[in-house]
């Protein structure tokens, strides 16, 4: 693409005319679903308010520009949905995966929102001295650069970068630090809320996936 969109309200041009699309509907998948509240909060929403989020999807398929197909990575080496709304560390993975499409992958200027896996030792674990240790490992400088290696921000992304933590070899395939600033994270309450309002909206609304 000439000019590849680095904000939601770039989405809107008529340059991108069937061009964006989402891996699976809001309502089933996670990474849409954050794809519907990151626009939300580009578009006067926030954790609390998804429906400007679909209204914005709304607006996207009457001006013609959302592409209703299922987009994975075969479609996205083929151009089939030039553009993709996902998470960043799949789209980075893509990125390596086809190098021959020369892809591009941006944070948004607005609407930032992430989520996050969650990690437990179980009550009932039958060691659980060498889950904790298991549990160090994985939030040490080491453990944390594991996970960049995937591409994913671990927890202590921010402030390992800072203290000048990260290999200048595995930083160069990530987005700057500082695209990450502002960053929303929901809590569980709002994401089952929204979750239902998603649910409930998102066939009448906009459909297609």
């Amino acid at each position: 693409m000439k000019n590849p969109p680095t904000t939601w309200k770039d989405l809107l041009k008529p340059e991108y005319k069937g061009q964006v699309a989402i891996v699976n509907s809001p309502a089933v998948a996670g990474d849409a679903f954050a794809a519907v509240w990151s626009a939300a909060l580009a578009n006067g929403g926030s954790l609390d308010n998804i429906m400007p989020g679909l209204r914005f999807f709304q607006k996207l398929k009457d001006v013609g520009n959302f592409n209703p197909i299922i987009a994975n990575p075969a479609q996205i080496a083929s151009g089939e949905t030039p553009i993709v709304i996902e998470w960043d560390y799949l789209n980075i993975a893509y990125k390596k995966q086809y190098p021959d499409i020369k892809a591009v992958v941006s944070v948004p200027a607005d609407g930032k929102f992430a989520n996050y896996y969650c990690q437990a030792i179980s009550a009932y674990a039958p060691h659980p001295n060498a889950a904790k240790l298991w549990m160090e490992y994985l939030y040490s400088d080491l453990g944390q650069l594991e996970y960049l290696a995937g591409y994913v921000h671990p927890a202590r992304y921010a402030a390992m970068s800072a203290a000048g933590k990260i290999p200048p070899g595995l930083a160069k395939d990530l987005p700057p630090a500082s695209e990450y600033a502002g960053v929303h994270f929901p809590t569980l309450a709002q994401i089952n809320k929204a979750s239902a309002i998603v649910v409930a909206n998102w066939d009448k609304m906009v459909g297609g996936v």
